[in-house]
Order: C-alpha cells, then sequence, then structure tokens
C-alpha cells in the first residue's frame, strides 16, 4: 500500500531499557527465519527495530489462504520477554469494518436496505435529518458521507474538569453518553451538504449507526457481532467488551511518551465504536476478506463512494485505492490505549496483511512497514 495513503502506524520491538544492545534486541523475535517469507518479514522489521520509539509488534499474514503470525519485541518494556502470543490488542477504528458487516449482514438478510432513509430506524420525528429533502441512508453513515457533523456533542466544557484526570476517569466521564444522550444530540443537528457527495471522515456517524444496528437486530451490538464473528468466521477472541478474565490478557500500550497506559473497556455512544481481538482472530478475519464466501463480506466491498480524481473509494467501512491497476481495501486504527493497528487486503494476490503495535508514535510507520514486507516478498 502507498504510505501515503495507509494512515496506520507504528511498532515494534524493543529498548530493553538501554542495557541491551540494539543487536540483541533484534533477537527479540519468533520468527524462525526458514521461508522467503520470513525472511522478508524480518528484513522488514530490522528496519523498524531502529527506531527508538518502537516496543513491541505483532504481524499476521494470510496469502492464498495459508496464514503466518510473528511476533517482535516485548509487551512490557525491559522485560526481556517476547510479547506473549495470544493478547488482546484494542484495534482501535478498524471497528469500523465490523460494524459495517453486520449491517451488510442485515442487508443480505433482509432486514434492512442500504438505500434506507436511517430515520426508518429511529424512534420519534426528525426533520432536521435532510438536506433539501434528500435524507440521511444508512449507506451514507457507512461510508462517512452523512455530512453530519463529527463530533454530536461538545464537551468543550468538561475540558478543566477533566484535567489531570487518569484515562479510566476520563472513559467513565464520557460512557455516560448513552443511547438518550445520542437521541437528544440528533434532534439538534444537520447535515451540511447532499448526504452521498462529500467524504469526511467520522467516527461519531459510525457511533449512531452501530446503534441503528442494534434497533435493527433488537439486541446490543456486542451480543449481534461477537455471536456472528463465531458463527461465520471462526473467531472466538474478538469482542467490543472485555471481561475480567479477558482484560488479564490484554497487551500493555504505550503512549507516545512511552508511558504504560491502563487497558480498559472504552463504552458509551461518544467515543466510537471499539474492538479488542487477537492476532490470530484477525488473521481469521482478512482470510474472510478475502475469500469473499460471505454474502455479507462481499457486499461491503462493493464501492460505494469514489472520487473521480484518483482511485480512492469506500466500500462499506473498508477504505479502498488502486495501486498499479489494481484495487485493495484498508484500514488503520489508532487509540489511546497505546496501540496502532493497519490492515490490508490485496484480493488479486490474495493477500492479507494486519499489523499491530503496542505504542502509538509516528502513525504513517505502520504503512512503510507494510510496503516494505511486500517490497521483499518480491
Amino acid at each position: 500500500m502507498k504510505s501515503a495513503l495507509s494512515i496506520s502506524v507504528i511498532t515494534i520491538t524493543c529498548l530493553f531499557a538501554g542495557v541491551k544492545t540494539r543487536a540483541q534486541q533484534n533477537n527479540l523475535t519468533d520468527n524462525p527465519l526458514k521461508s522467503k517469507l520470513d525472511s522478508a518479514v524480518h528484513q522488514a522489521a530490522l528496519i523498524y527495530l531502529k527506531d527508538s520509539s518502537a516496543n513491541g509488534l505483532v504481524i499476521g499474514l494470510t496469502q492464498n489462504g495459508h496464514r503466518q503470525l510473528y511476533r517482535y519485541g516485548e509487551n512490557v518494556k525491559g522485560s526481556g520477554q517476547l510479547m506473549p502470543s495470544e493478547l488482546y490488542y484494542n484495534i482501535g477504528s478498524v471497528a469500523k469494518t465490523f460494524v459495517a458487516t453486520m449491517l451488510a449482514a442485515a442487508v443480505v438478510d433482509r432486514k434492512a436496505d442500504l438505500q434506507d432513509d436511517i430515520r426508518k430506524y429511529l424512534p420519534g420525528t426528525f426533520d432536521n435529518l435532510q438536506f433539501n429533502g434528500q435524507p440521511i441512508r444508512l449507506v451514507d453513515l457507512a461510508n462517512h458521507t452523512s455530512g453530519l457533523p463529527t463530533t454530536f456533542h461538545d464537551y468543550s466544557w468538561a475540558a478543566n474538569l477533566l484535567k489531570g484526570k487518569s484515562l479510566p476517569e476520563q472513559a467513565a466521564f464520557f460512557a455516560t453518553y448513552n443511547q438518550d444522550s445520542l437521541l437528544a444530540d440528533l434532534h439538534k443537528l444537520k447535515p451540511d451538504t447532499l448526504p452521498g457527495a462529500r467524504f469526511r471522515y467520522n467516527s461519531a456517524a459510525y457511533m449512531l449507526l452501530t446503534w441503528i444496528v442494534e434497533r435493527i437486530y433488537q439486541q446490543p451490538y456486542d451480543q449481534v457481532v461477537t455471536t456472528y464473528l463465531q458463527k461465520h468466521f471462526g473467531m472466538s477472541h474478538t469482542t467490543p467488551i472485555l471481561t475480567q478474565a479477558e482484560l488479564s490478557h490484554a497487551a500493555q500500550g504505550y503512549n507516545r511518551q512511552g508511558n504504560q497506559v491502563t487497558y480498559i473497556n472504552l463504552e458509551g455512544y461518544f467515543i466510537g465504536p471499539t474492538m479488542n481481538a487477537t492476532i490470530s482472530d484477525m488473521v481469521s478475519y482478512l482470510q474472510a476478506q478475502l475469500a469473499e464466501k460471505n454474502k455479507a463480506v462481499k457486499l461491503s466491498h462493493q464501492i460505494t463512494f469514489h472520487k473521480t480524481t484518483d482511485g480512492f473509494g469506500l466500500g462499506l467501512g473498508w477504505m479502498t485505492n488502486l495501486e498499479n491497476g489494481q484495487r485493495y481495501f484498508y484500514h488503520d486504527g489508532n487509540t489511546k490505549l497505546g496501540f496502532n493497528t493497519l490492515c490490508t487486503l490485496y484480493p488479486d494476490q490474495q493477500l492479507g496483511i494486519v499489523l499491530i503495535a503496542n505504542d502509538v508514535a509516528g502513525q504513517e510507520r505502520l504503512g512503510q512497514l507494510e510496503n516494505n514486507i511486500r517490497k521483499f516478498m518480491q
């Protein structure tokens, strides 16, 4: 994927508290170095290891149905121990692709239509949710073209209140923004352009879509999505909300200053969709995307918006572009919990790559890592 368009993330191995040499740090991996793919991944990873902000990285690849996982660096800085194999990571905005998949599944099951006016699924009357008579449709929420503001509620008044608060305290504050809060704010909003006409990335609109998915299925979103993922993709370690037992197996994230970040559940209807997953489950997710045997997955890849000036476009949740005339799909995620994620799909090569780092410095660096892996595979 072209690094200028890869919106994601960095990574990688560790610092070992300044005691061990860089060469010793590079040895902290489970890469067996037995195949061309192993060598390509390792060569790309070594480039990342040069950065002082790098800490830990997990890499998952699937090509022609075959999967491979790699680990580099530490989960806990200074431990000298390789990252455990099956940790949970918060994958940030990649969660939006799961919401879109649930919408697509509802369409496949004839519970909804992408062209439906969103007001069909909202309680009450919303004359404001239209622009010159053109309603906001479900597809407009799913491809970031609703025209709605990117923030539904102004919390600027709370800046001083939250100053100095810990991340769990801040998250608890925003978690009080519930379905009723969202509903009340919807009456105050209006699209500023014709729905479907302009792309503007919008996490708030995706939170609205998540709520609509709940109303379509008449179930909490976490139940809807976890049940679907287990049944259709065999993903039993992917969930928006971790139990206390699962939290004990969550990875350790780090902020831009290199400090540990407490892993918490992100709840409520303000922050945006969230998802926690293991690297193994994420590879299963990419395999399902590439196979396109699932009708909802296939629908989510259909282009619903594109720019005439270049190859950029959107399916449902997934962003897409062209490289050497071939279409690829991608999404990244960056979260205050201390993780960066990048997922890329190359249908023509039947290649999928997922990168997750437990730090948040330099979002573009995961894109460069992904580019290097593919370059060295050639």
